[in-house]
């Protein structure tokens, strides 16, 4: 890839000064220039289950499997569109809970992964999803040396934990918890962490919650011990601070629970920590009738100061496209971006099988909360169940699964920019660059160092 970029600036110094000047295109001050989609972080870290095809939701059939489960860590010098290095590691995981299976500390040092469902016993293509054992595996991964990523620790957690947060100090690990799994009484496990490990590992009750309620995201606030708790059973965003107590923790409420609509897949909060972004949607389309799912903005204390306790409010609603599963919220809290399956999900030969998946962008007033939409982006995908933003807000990377022909191809991570502005003479828009990275088949989450 470096070698076609050098080709590219070559062909425009020939043309603008000719021959005679095509040496200069190779001087180190013209190479290490940023080229203008040139992805704008350290680096992405991204999970893939090698173990089911997205079919397996509908039919429960596994499909063929694509070699191992990794987690692959790709390096960019943020001059290049193609990162300078990627490594991978055998890591079991699972794309089977919300794309929330690998987080990285604040500080960029290490990712910590769970293992939602284990791995399938068997390398033939038969096999079911509701088969799948529990997975417990948490892993800990160095990323001091992006060029050379090292697991240094590997526990046994609670069986099916779905999702993975870690605090703003770096300091616990919070894991939510499915009720088919360890997470029926108490669903929300945390875990203190120093120095590359976890420690002290236990359930910890949430206040009023209902045994056997869904917890689908646990995820903690960006300055502050708070956690944003999604209720998935009753329909409810709770946020709760995490207090210490001797030797553990208890979580105490604060202010009210806020009324999400259903099918809650993914709960991040603004950069700032003002607003809690939560999206979902229908699982169930109606025949012949394109559904579309919903982000919801919800500020918090809304009134501080009105009241003893904090008010949190539904401040604004915007459509998506289909199945939205990934969230995304800009550096520079402007931009929202959802990654939406559509129907690529669908079992090959099915009438519903869909051939494209989207992405929705939309604009965020960083005063109010306020959604815009600028549209819904289709694109060549297979289940894109993440994306991240580097560092400059106007470029994304997106998680596309594997090749709706070819059920045992690569998947890859897929580059796009944004384009415009909301309020000017151009649109606000996603366009997709020509630059994709191959990955093992079944990536499905994403974190990213900037």
């Amino acid at each position: 890839m470096r070698s076609t970029c050098f080709l590219a600036s070559g062909l425009l110094v020939v043309a603008t000064l000719g021959l005679a000047t095509v040496g200069r295109a190779q001087a180190p001050a013209r190479a290490a220039a940023a080229v203008p989609d040139a992805f704008q972080a350290k680096a992405i870290v991204a999970l893939s289950d090698a173990d089911m095809v997205p079919s397996a939701y509908v039919d429960d059939k596994l499909g063929p499997p694509a070699g191992t489960d990794v987690l692959s860590v790709v390096r960019f010098d943020g001059r290049r569109v193609a990162p300078v290095s990627m490594q991978t590691l055998p890591i079991s995981n699972s794309v089977t809970g919300p794309p929330a299976a690998v987080a990285t500390t604040p500080d960029g040092r290490y990712a910590i992964t769970i293992e939602t469902r284990g791995p399938r016993t068997s390398s033939s293509a038969g096999g079911t999803l509701t088969g799948l054992p529990n997975g417990r595996l948490i892993s800990v991964v160095d990323l001091a040396d992006l060029r050379h990523p090292r697991v240094v620790q590997q526990v046994l957690g609670p069986r099916r934990a779905v999702g993975v947060s870690v605090s703003a100090d770096g300091t616990l690990v919070a894991l939510a918890v499915h009720p088919a799994g360890d997470g029926t009484a108490a669903p929300l496990w945390l875990y203190r962490f120093g120095r590359g490990r976890l420690s002290g590992g236990a359930a910890v009750p949430i206040p009023d919650w209902t045994a056997g309620d869904e917890l689908v995201t646990a995820v903690f606030h960006p300055s502050r011990p708070l956690l944003a708790l999604t209720n998935k059973t009753k329909n409810q965003l709770l946020l709760a601070s995490v207090q210490a107590v001797g030797a553990g923790w208890q979580l105490a409420r604060w202010g009210n629970a806020v009324a999400i609509e259903s099918g809650n897949l993914l709960t991040c909060f603004s950069p700032d920590g003002r607003f809690v972004f939560a999206n979902g949607g229908p699982a169930s389309p109606a025949p012949n009738e394109r559904q579309h799912g919903w982000v919801l903005s919800v500020r918090l204390d809304a009134h501080p100061g009105t009241a003893a306790e904090p008010t949190h409010e539904l401040v604004s609603r915007a459509p998506t496209g289909y199945i939205p599963e990934g969230l995304a919220v800009s550096p520079d809290g402007r931009l929202l971006v959802t990654t939406n399956l559509e129907q690529t999900f669908q079992p090959v030969g099915s009438a519903q099988r869909g051939r494209y998946a989207s992405l929705t962008l939309l604009a965020i007033d960083p005063a109010s909360g306020a959604l815009t939409s600028a549209g819904d982006f289709a694109f060549d995908g297979m289940l894109p169940e993440s994306a991240v933003f580097d560092a400059s807000s106007r470029r994304l990377a997106v998680a596309n699964f594997g090749h709706l022909d070819d059920l045992l191809a690569s998947g890859s991570l897929d580059f796009w920019r944004v384009v415009g502005a909301p309020t000017g003479p151009e649109p606000l828009r996603l366009v997709k660059t020509a630059y994709a990275l191959p990955l093992q088949r079944g990536v499905h989450t994403l974190s990213v160092v900037r």
